[in-house]
């Protein structure tokens, strides 16, 4: 059982919903304009807010709703952390795009919805904080990982959580690599910026 749980959470994970849409609605390759990434930020660059938001609502979606299945028939059990993962990864290493996915933000933020509500409200004030004073999506996705990271350390005694919890920031940051460099160099997109 705990195979097919992995299995079938890693596909809905992968599921590239910006890349669909974007080809779909503009036959363009999303990975081809912007900052190239498969997600709801770089999808906001090619189809405005309602695309941010669209993609945004699905990817948090894809990740709450497997682990809140496997929570209700499961508990806090490993079961619940392993479907986490396994979602989170298969949105960002898609087995429908050669293993090159999203960073995984909203992924994550769905799954964090299901496992630790309030740590999750408290990073998500966070992020929306960040983001009104710097206006760049990437420095308040990755304040929104430390600060879910430490918000559950000390909410939460659920003890594999924790470890779960800090891995998932760990890789959150370590994907925006890019993003880092470019905050510190100055010429990272801020929201309101369409690609050409």
């Amino acid at each position: 059982m705990i195979y097919l749980i992995i299995i079938l959470c890693y596909l809905i994970g992968s599921v590239p919903t910006a890349y669909i849409l974007v080809k779909k609605l503009k036959g363009v390759d999303i990975r081809t304009v912007g900052s190239g990434n498969v997600g709801a930020s770089n999808a906001a660059r090619i189809l405005g807010k309602w695309g941010f938001i669209v993609v945004l609502t699905i990817d948090v979606l894809k990740g709450m709703i497997p682990v809140l299945v496997v929570r209700h028939f499961y508990g806090e059990s490993d079961y619940a952390l392993l479907a986490a993962v396994a979602v989170v990864l298969g949105h960002t290493f898609t087995i429908f795009l050669n293993f090159k996915g999203g960073k995984g933000v909203a992924t994550a933020l769905g799954v964090f919805i299901a496992l630790a509500p309030l740590p999750t409200l408290i990073a998500a004030l966070a992020f929306f904080a960040m983001l009104a004073l710097f206006r760049m999506i990437s420095l308040s996705s990755i304040t929104a990982a430390v600060t879910i990271a430490i918000s559950v350390w000390f909410l939460s005694d659920w003890s594999h959580l924790r470890i779960f919890t800090i891995i998932i920031a760990a890789l959150v940051i370590f994907l925006h690599k890019g993003n880092i460099d470019r905050i510190l160099k100055g010429t990272e997109r801020k929201v309101g910026k369409k690609s050409a």
